[in-house]
């Protein structure tokens, strides 16, 4: 068999395989004859039938078959050998002719194309100048935080005006040119807080409104951003741009929130009996969390703008030709056009794992099986503790081996411990600036969008990787 490569440019190549009949042929006629073995046909004895009547009738299906192995085990072989950095996988040539059968005695050429993974050198050292973004935790972000628990916590009742802190149950059907509900087209519900209504025009046309009023709505005006739109209609996000400008809206329920009382009921709920005792405690203790919490925002950012900085300062270039063809083969049921649409963010996802991957490759930063088992243990015990269940640590040693053995979910385990290790590399290698910033300014920095008035919705899913 021969194989021999032919580089295109630096992000393509085409690899080609010559199969001949001596490295065929021995391996199709053993399989042959173990049909034949096991064939039972009408007028033979089992396993006495011709050995050319058993030949033609699945020549054709075991050449195929027979081929089709070695050419795969053989390309791969092949790619391991020559230490190639592959993108996806090998795809048959764009000028690959398809094969209706194979004749045997025959010999063919395979052509198969394939990506290169482009060459990158980080060198993260403390010469790397990075901002850290801190989030100050005043008093003014500590009120929102009591402001929205209260709420959560609060009593709720169904009144019949729509009033300015109420909260608005609503369908949403979609309309054509015309006013006509489209055909086919969204329908959903959704909740709609006017405390946190920022556009106030919109706010002002639901005032007063009564159950079952009718308006003809803008959904933008409803929601803050594409997300929290296509969470509104229940769409893709990809799918926002799609939307037209004119739903119905019809009142279907209306809620007046009415918060609760700040006193030792209230903190036994969020914290526990007796942990916090008095209002200045509860302040405390909330400021404590929101610094814990939003320190993951905060190292979220870190990442994503060093990943941004770093893809700038390489402008690092793939084959995109040869990926949408192997995302398309790979991928027969999606459509073209959807494809399409989502390419640049499957080439942003892969620029960036090509630049985590090499940061590994150069730190040898690892996960150990130890280090795996240890915090399956710590999850599985955490986990018997809250149903009540009293297991020995050997029980809970061959739940957390098994798990990590069997389940495909463990590498979720290695992931996040992999995420934490870099983290940490990040955080002593670079050269780092804190900067305290407000929370409004940082959900800009992380979002682009100004800060809903309410932060419960928002914490720890600030920064979108």
């Amino acid at each position: 068999m021969d194989i021999k490569q032919e580089k295109i440019d630096d992000l393509n190549a085409v690899i080609s395989i010559t199969v001949t009949p001596e490295d065929y042929t021995e391996k199709v006629n053993s399989v042959l004859k173990n049909y034949r073995a096991k064939a039972n046909l009408p007028g033979f004895r089992k396993g006495k039938v011709p050995f050319g009547v058993v030949k033609k009738m699945y020549i054709d299906g075991v050449m195929a078959e027979e081929v089709n192995k070695m050419l795969v085990d053989n390309l791969y072989k092949y790619i391991e050998t020559e230490k190639l950095q592959v993108l996806g996988n090998p795809i048959p040539g764009k000028d690959e002719q398809l094969r209706e059968s194979l004749k045997e005695g025959e010999s063919f050429e395979f052509k198969y194309d394939i990506g290169l993974s482009p060459k990158l050198e980080i060198g993260l050292s403390n010469k790397f100048k990075m901002d850290y973004y801190k989030i100050k935790v005043d008093e003014e972000l500590v009120n929102k935080y009591v402001n929205d628990l209260t709420r959560r916590y609060g009593s709720m009742m169904e009144v019949k005006k729509v009033g300015d802190s109420d909260m608005v149950n609503a369908s949403l059907n979609e309309l054509d040119a015309k006013g006509n509900k489209v055909e086919g087209g969204i329908h959903s519900h959704a909740s709609i807080a006017l405390e946190y209504l920022e556009n106030d025009k919109a706010k002002k046309a639901l005032l007063g409104k009564g159950l079952e009023d009718t308006m003809v709505v803008n959904p933008r005006d409803y929601s803050k951003g594409d997300a929290d739109l296509a969470a509104m209609l229940h769409i893709d996000k990809k799918d926002v741009d799609n939307v037209g400008k004119k739903f119905e809206l019809v009142i279907k329920k209306i809620h007046q929130i009415t918060p609760c009382e700040i006193n030792q009921e209230f903190f036994d709920k969020l914290f526990g009996p007796d942990t916090v005792k008095t209002e200045a405690e509860f302040r405390t203790k909330l400021a404590e969390d929101l610094e814990k919490t939003l320190e993951s925002d905060s190292d979220k950012l870190l990442v994503k703008h060093l990943f941004e900085k770093l893809n700038d300062k390489h402008k690092i270039t793939l084959p995109q030709d040869f990926l949408k063809r192997w995302l398309k083969l790979s991928n027969k049921d999606v459509a073209a056009e959807e494809i399409e649409k989502d390419f640049d963010g499957f080439l942003a996802n892969m620029k960036r794992q090509l630049i985590e991957n090499q940061i590994i490759t150069e730190t040898e930063i690892k996960v150990e099986f130890e280090e795996a088992l240890e915090r399956t243990k710590g999850l599985f015990a955490q986990q018997m503790a809250q149903y009540g269940s009293e297991v020995t640590d050997e029980d809970i040693t061959k739940a957390a081996q098994n798990y990590l053995a069997k389940n495909e979910e463990s590498r979720q385990i290695f992931e996040q411990l992999m995420q934490e290790k870099l983290l940490t590399m990040y955080k002593e290698t670079l050269n780092l600036k804190t900067k305290e910033v407000s929370f409004d300014d940082f959900v800009k920095l992380a979002t682009g969008n100004n800060a809903k008035k309410g932060i419960l919705d928002s914490l720890s899913n600030l920064v979108k990787m």
